[in-house]
């Protein structure tokens, strides 16, 4: 199975598969599995893990697919993460260098999303790793939600660098293997760029410490083509 052949799968069937019962259910075992069925034991090497969720107990409005470094990030609550996020009607599905939402809510309270938000442009003024492929443009899964759910909400905040790929267009999945090594080296760039890959906060605390506006070094050239 390729990875073109796991986002085809859950766009053409995960709402028919949400009327079904969510225990036991073989598609929620699919993407737990995340992409070890699609990707070669070199890419998975070392601290580089995948998971995915179709959710917890109830069928999630966004199910996903995470790849992560466990030195910094073990889940999609905190640290940073490539994540694929589908959108809850499923006519699209987004690569996303993200962040955990879950940490912001119970870390900074009423200022999360600023913060998050504030976090994300960091990142996407001072990464060289970015390709022409990839674009800091809001990621949109709420749109088609009657009501706006919170962890969606921060799935949008936190998003980085992403592309999106249509149901009805996905590429071939060499391309698809490009794009994900290309986040990859994004995500090791934000790991080598930490004061301290142990203490998330510390991190954090750091750069939102820091005027963005102000700071000559941040700029939007840094993509590589």
């Amino acid at each position: 199975m390729t990875i073109r052949d796991i986002l085809e799968k859950i766009l053409n069937n995960y709402l028919q598969e949400k009327d079904k019962s969510f225990k036991n259910n073989e598609f929620a075992r699919l993407l737990r599995s995340g992409l070890k069925e699609a990707v070669s034991d070199d890419f998975l090497a070392g601290n580089i893990r995948t998971k995915g969720s179709a959710g917890k107990g109830n069928w999630a409005t966004v199910p996903w697919i995470g790849l992560f470094d466990a030195a910094i990030s073990t889940s999609a609550t905190k640290g940073f993460d490539i994540v694929y996020l589908f959108s809850p009607d499923m006519s699209s599905v987004y690569l996303s260098l993200n962040q955990g939402w879950t940490f912001f809510n119970d870390t900074y309270g009423r200022n999360e999303k600023n913060n998050i938000s504030k976090v994300s442009r960091y990142w996407q003024s001072t990464l060289a790793n970015r390709t022409d492929r990839m674009t800091t443009e809001p990621i949109d899964l709420t749109s088609s939600l009657q009501n706006k759910n919170n962890l969606v909400s921060g799935y949008e905040l936190g998003n980085i660098f992403s592309i999106k790929y249509d149901s009805d267009n996905l590429p071939d999945n060499d391309q698809l293997l490009i794009d994900l090594k290309d986040m990859l080296f994004c995500l090791n760039e934000i790991k080598a760029d930490l004061i301290n890959e142990k203490n998330l906060q510390q991190n954090i605390d750091y750069i939102l410490s820091l005027d963005l506006n102000l700071n000559p070094l941040l700029n939007n050239n840094n993509i590589k083509k």
